[in-house]
């Protein structure tokens, strides 16, 4: 005769701790005090150039995950059991409002910031990384940045000397003008589209390096992690991954899918490979757009890979590190 568990036990291992829906079934909570790690919605996607509707990006990755996402058994951590971990809800924004969003999304930002929170942002389309970087800036200067993509997003910025451009696709190229990055300490990983002869100025002017898709097939996980590792250095830095730097097998689910492009093992090989060690302070997962995910493919995708970033963020915290190469 079988055992009957307590039901206890089966209450908590087929429902989450919480009643509402939040990213990686944390806790859901406002007050920043004391905080480590601070999960944050930004539902946000006026600046796409393809197909729309990342901005419901937040809310449809929080209603997708199952509690197993919570453990990472490589770095042998459990979400939210050392650390404080939450879910701070989504940044307050205005519907239709481009450069007034980013300027909320900035100020936003800077409150995580300030609490002494590590931000871990779920966008919305990759324009937002733009008003973070502008957050980070007033904390830690210019930014080292490490940047999973299919595309370089260092696209025009001006349509004249006066005339400015901010788009999901020149998030970096703005960035770099600003100063809020430091190209010499910038790799953009998993590139496969546009002409990197045409972006010159990004390499050449700024120092930025470019890992590209097919350079990135042909080496190990760790000679990946060697090339990001010596580029960012010592500097306080930003991991933004896009989720089309999965290939469109792995995450149909975006505004602009390119074929060639990575599963979610190698994705997730890569971080915990050079992440560790490194003096990440924030990160964003970025481009999710439900209404072209059939069988939740690039949920599942998605929270692997955000619950990666905070368990890496997480170790390094845990094991006081930063900065170690």
């Amino acid at each position: 005769m079988l055992e009957k568990l307590p039901e206890t036990n089966i209450r908590d291992r087929f429902n989450p701790p919480n009643t509402l829906e939040s990213f990686l079934h944390l806790d859901y909570c406002e007050d920043l005090t004391g905080v480590d790690i601070a999960l944050a919605g930004v539902p946000f996607d006026l600046a796409t150039s393809n197909r729309p509707g990342t901005k419901l990006g937040p809310k449809y990755l929080r209603s997708k995950v199952y509690k197993g996402v919570q453990v990472d058994e490589v770095l042998d951590f459990v979400i939210g059991d050392k650390l404080r971990i939450v879910d701070t809800g989504d940044f307050k924004l205005m519907g239709g409002y481009l450069l007034d969003n980013f300027s909320l999304i900035t100020e936003q930002m800077k409150k995580i910031l300030d609490a002494g929170a590590t931000p871990v942002i779920v966008g919305g389309d990759h324009s937002i990384t733009f008003p973070e970087l502008a957050a980070y800036y007033q904390v830690y200067g210019p930014m080292a940045l490490i940047h999973f993509d299919s595309h370089l997003d260092t696209g025009m910025y001006q349509l004249s000397p006066t005339k400015e451009i901010y788009t999901h696709g020149n998030p970096f190229s703005n960035a770099m003008r600003k100063g809020y990055l430091d190209g010499n300490h910038t790799i953009q990983i998993g590139i496969r589209t546009g002409s990197p002869s045409r972006d010159d100025e990004f390499t050449k002017v700024y120092g930025r390096e470019i890992l590209s898709a097919r350079e990135l097939h042909a080496i190990s996980y760790e000679e990946a992690a060697k090339r990001i590792r010596d580029k960012v250095g010592n500097m306080p830095t930003l991991v933004t991954f896009d989720i089309d730097f999965l290939d469109p097998a792995y995450a149909p689910g975006t505004g602009t899918p390119v074929t060639g492009g990575f599963s979610c093992y190698d994705a997730m090989m890569i971080l915990e490979t050079a992440l560790p060690g490194l003096n990440i302070v924030g990160a964003d997962l970025v481009e999710v757009e439900p209404f072209f995910d059939p069988c939740e493919i690039t949920a599942i995708s998605a929270n692997h890979i955000l619950a990666k970033l905070v368990s890496c963020i997480a170790y390094n915290k845990l094991n006081n590190q930063g900065a170690k190469q």
